[in-house]
């Protein structure tokens, strides 16, 4: 039952505009009415326990719930195998292009191998080594590339450190390769020149 204006504010000590204004309000208020209802979902505070809904899927037990989740998870892991595999399929530009690919293997599992591309408009020839498992070197020592003749280390091809354990290089070399040439990689310590140790051959 709405109050009578002048029961709930007064009027005489208002200024006249003041008192206008207020009546304005009131009777709006009045207009609109009391508020609805509260409704009951809203009558307890969220941070009051209340009575947990449980739905419950009665056309699979729970054994099937359990193998429904075992199966997506094996669609998850061949999913992401099949991205893996795809993916890996355009490793590389350089790859992509050779023309040739030379194994090595080496020392303590050591691997590595040589992909040569195409001679260009004046007779280089591009290298791509990935090197993988040599054991990184102290300061001033590195591996070197060598073309072999007469098997043994005649033409130095590039020289690289290891500071992972995978490592590409590229290298351009001019020379032309001959029947029953190799390749392989020597250690070379500081201050050595000389074909080192032989740590990877083809």
């Amino acid at each position: 039952m709405a109050r009578d204006f002048d029961d709930l504010v007064g009027g005489d000590d208002l200024e006249p505009e003041e008192e206008l204004r207020l009546r304005e309000v009131h009777d709006l208020l009045v207009q609109a009415g009391p508020p609805p209802d509260l409704p009951p979902a809203l009558e307890r505070l969220p941070d009051e326990p209340g009575e947990a809904q449980i739905l419950t899927y009665p056309m699979l037990p729970k054994r099937r719930w359990a193998a429904a989740a075992v199966i997506a998870a094996a669609l998850a892991v061949a999913a992401f195998g099949a991205g893996f595999l795809v993916g890996d399929r355009g490793a590389s530009s350089s790859e992509a292009e050779a023309v040739h690919v030379v194994p090595m293997r080496g020392v303590s599992g050591a691997l590595a191998s040589i992909r040569l591309g195409k001679r260009d408009d004046v007779g280089n020839l591009p290298m791509e080594v990935v090197v993988t498992g040599l054991p990184t070197q102290p300061e001033g020592a590195y591996y070197t590339l060598y073309l072999t003749r007469d098997g043994k280390p005649r033409v130095p091809c590039g020289y690289f450190r290891m500071r992972d354990h995978t490592t590409t290089v590229h290298f351009t070399v001019p020379y032309e390769l001959k029947k029953g040439e190799d390749w392989v990689v020597t250690y070379q310590p500081k201050g050595v020149h000389e074909p080192g140790r032989i740590v990877l051959t083809t």
